[in-house]
């Protein structure tokens, strides 16, 4: 058994091109060939450092892949109203009870006294833009920064806009509206989205309009320009949470979304910036159906009227 041992062990090393310890001349061996390929069997590990996705989230980012190659704008045959018929892939965009955007209301609002608090860690890597051909988009590496619902973490992918809101308060479209996309490790999506209104002169803002893309579908990286997304958040954080889509095709639905109440600042000159590049890229309001929006914050009840007091 030893002797069958130290056979096979030389033999191993042998085939790895390894010389035996000992200086006993050794015969030509042809080479062994491995039973297994060792480099195709560790990539399905992901020893090559690639984690492998999981059957849904491979099959979810084919979908959206997919999507992308289908030709769909914001106007005319390919626009929001005929997303639907564009291909098999898009049909949520036309049959969904979940879809996003939504005209947020008060009266549509329900108190939360218990909402899990929105969590930001939020670093500053490379500046990397691009210009998708739909709107600015700006990437953010995995593992930078981050989000916390209920202790549950959500990896920021990247951020874009929309001119105008997609979002509506109260019936009205904003100026502008900055989306930051989330994901979690099952590919589950929670996106918090800002609204702009004309105002005061925005620095973090100009730092993207200083570097819009010129070449369409290029990464123009810019290793000198750090943003401090803190800096976009309004100082009134209360936001509104809802169940619904994304706003683009294929529509895909289960995304959890975080509008912040108040609107943030940016001068006009910025916002006609960032329109004339973006155009009108927003999808109109979809119908909330049977969805409740949950405040973060509880509003006390009104204290009782008191009547008047007359003196007869």
């Amino acid at each position: 058994m030893k002797r069958q041992a130290a056979a096979w062990v030389s033999g191993l090393m042998l085939a790895a091109g390894l010389q035996a310890a000992d200086n006993t001349p050794q015969k030509a061996v042809a080479p062994i060939e491995p039973l297994v390929n060792l480099v195709e069997e560790a990539k399905k590990y992901g020893v090559d450092g690639k984690a492998t996705p999981s059957p849904a989230k491979a099959k979810e980012e084919k979908k959206t892949a997919q999507a992308h190659a289908v030709q769909w704008s914001y106007s005319g045959k390919t626009g929001p109203a005929h997303w639907g018929e564009l291909d098999e892939k898009f049909i949520l965009c036309k049959i969904g009870r979940n879809q996003s955007p939504v005209d947020i209301r008060d009266r549509h609002a329900v108190d939360a006294r218990g909402l899990p608090s929105l969590d930001v860690v939020y670093g500053t890597p490379q500046f990397a833009i691009i210009n998708t051909g739909h709107t600015v988009q700006v990437n953010y590496p995995v593992g930078n920064s981050y989000i916390k619902l209920n202790n549950h973490r959500y990896e920021l992918l990247q951020f874009h806009f929309h001119t105008p809101s997609e979002h509506q308060l109260a019936g009205f479209n904003y100026p502008m509206e900055m989306h930051l996309v989330h994901r979690d490790g099952d590919g589950n999506l929670a996106v918090i989205g800002i609204l702009f209104k004309e105002g005061a002169f925005n620095p973090e803002l100009q730092k993207v309009i200083d570097r819009l893309p010129k070449t369409l579908g290029k990464v123009e990286r810019h290793k000198q320009v750090q943003l401090d997304l803190r800096r976009f958040f309004p100082a009134d954080t209360r936001f509104y949470k809802y169940s619904g889509s994304l706003t683009t095709p294929p529509c895909t639905e289960g995304v959890w979304w975080m509008v912040f109440r108040q609107p943030i600042e940016a001068a006009p000159e910025q916002l006609a910036a960032m329109e004339k590049i973006l155009g009108a890229n927003n999808r109109p309001v979809q119908p909330l159906y049977a969805r409740t929006l949950i405040k973060s914050w509880f509003d006390p009840p009104p204290e009782a009227v008191q009547e008047p007091l007359f003196y007869y």
